[in-house]
């Protein structure tokens, strides 16, 4: 229920945040822009402008649902929307970056940022006020079949990340517009094989700040609920805030919160008009120094340091049927490209990001094998740089796949090597087993639409087949 003392609720929510139990939970009533001298909310001037592209009637105060809907009923197609919206906002790249944002950037514990909208503002701000500009903020987004997650789990994320949870700006129909969208979205948010574990596992372990999310009843409900471990009737384990201007109006929501949800805290004010009291009250206590240096501890050599750490966690062993990835660490930017191709066609993917990395003891090498016993198909990933005569842990990798394709029958197919560049089958110190093999060539990382065609159709028979 709304809270009448929010003095003390923000001096509640500023004693998590210092102790970095708070994950921001933002979305588009944040998004105010200067543009062509007015102020005006981002998506209100993305619902006129598509109206404009699209060539349909729109009044003054259409969302971007509505706009889209008239499109729809008068013959319009669907996948027209996202081009459309992704140059209207590529036009704005000279406006000012939202105030509110940068004002929450500024509250440095706020390591993971999770977003409702698509715009890349957030990314933007984030680098421009912790990295001086270098893009360094890690960018994540989740889509209907993309299985993308945090890298890490929370306690190991060093990197600022921002997260959108209901995609990002692309011309593909990767991220949500319509209400029908985002019905899709949740849908896929809540299936076994594609919600991002480590996502959610962090929304239930911390405290929520909601800030700005036009949160209809039904939406609302959803938000607040899988932000708790348990039924919210019983949830005592954590407190969450939630802000926005569309909550003023919604009293059903209010009431469900105020019965069933008591850990749950309404501030009755404007989102913007709340960041501006949040940062106004941290600054006072965390004044920043007028000659304050960007971030230096997360420089380009450490970038991959949390993934590293994190890889082989305990609780962070390959999900059975990925495709797994074996490579000299040389090649990674091609194979980076591979697992962009195959994330997107919805293959899902794994690999090691540091194969050039010492580890100590035997923990690695069998989480290793663990990993390709576990994967559905095994690919060596061949070059020039796979031919070198020094000891490399991808031989061993490449070993046993071997010896576990022996185990199949000759009509399943295991390994498959993809040579990425002009390297011959007869190149002098081939594995003799991966040369006798039919090797797939992918130029440049391009992956070929019959290639991952044939790459999901074999997951997806492993996964039938293996319950």
């Amino acid at each position: 229920m709304a809270e009448k003392n929010t003095g003390r609720l923000i001096e509640q929510l500023i004693a998590f945040i210092e102790e970095g139990r708070v994950i921001p939970v933002i979305g588009p009533e944040l998004l105010m822009l200067d543009i062509d001298g007015k102020s005006t909310l981002l998506y209100s001037y993305l619902a006129e402008q598509l109206a404009q592209r699209l060539e349909i009637a729109s009044e003054p105060a259409d969302t971007l649902n509505a706009v889209v809907c008239r499109y729809l009923s008068q013959g319009g197609q669907r996948e027209d929307i996202y081009p459309e919206l992704k140059r209207a906002i590529s036009e704005l790249s000279q406006v000012k970056l939202p105030e509110a944002l940068v004002k929450l950037a500024e509250i440095r514990p706020l390591k993971l940022f999770v977003t409702t909208s698509f715009d890349p503002y957030l990314a933007q701000v984030l680098n421009q006020v912790r990295y001086g500009g270098l893009d360094k903020t890690r960018v994540l987004e989740f889509y209907p079949g993309s299985k993308n997650d945090l890298p890490v789990a929370l306690k190991n994320l060093k990197r600022t990340t921002v997260f959108h949870l209901f995609g990002k700006l692309a011309a593909a129909p990767e991220y949500a517009v319509t209400d029908e969208d985002v019905l899709e979205f949740m849908h896929d948010l809540q299936a076994h094989d594609s919600r991002p574990k480590r996502l959610f596992d962090a929304l239930v372990m911390q405290n929520l700040m909601i800030i700005g999310c036009p949160l209809v009843d039904w939406l609302g409900r959803f938000f607040v609920r899988i932000g708790n471990k348990y039924r919210l009737i019983i949830s005592r384990d954590k407190t969450d805030f939630l802000v926005g201007d569309q909550l003023q109006k919604e009293t059903n929501l209010a009431e469900f919160l105020q019965h069933f949800s008591s850990r749950t805290k309404v501030c009755p004010m404007a989102s913007i008009e709340f960041v501006n009291e949040l940062h106004r009250r941290w600054i006072a206590i965390h004044p920043i120094p007028p000659d304050a240096e960007p971030d230096e501890d997360e420089d380009e050599s450490q970038l991959d340091e949390d993934i590293i750490t994190d890889v082989f966690d305990e609780d962070d062993s390959m999900q059975s049927g990925a495709v797994f990835l074996s490579y000299a660490h040389e090649d990674q930017p091609t194979v980076l490209l591979i697992r962009d191709a195959f994330e997107k066609a919805g293959i899902e993917v794994w690999f090691d990001r540091n194969p050039n990395a010492l580890r100590v003891g035997d923990n690695f090498e069998n989480k290793i094998k663990t990993n390709i016993e576990q994967c559905s198909l095994f690919m060596p990933i061949i070059s020039g740089n796979t031919l070198t005569r020094k000891p490399r842990f991808f031989r061993a990798e490449w070993k046993h796949a071997e010896q576990l394709a022996l185990r199949y029958p000759d009509s399943i197919r295991f390994i498959i090597p993809v040579v990425i560049d002009d390297t011959p089958p007869d190149a002098p110190n081939m594995d003799e087993q991966i040369r006798k093999l039919h090797w797939e060539r992918i130029q440049d990382g391009q992956c070929s639409s019959a290639f991952l065609t044939e790459i999901k159709e074999l997951q997806r028979v492993y996964r039938r087949d293996n319950g």
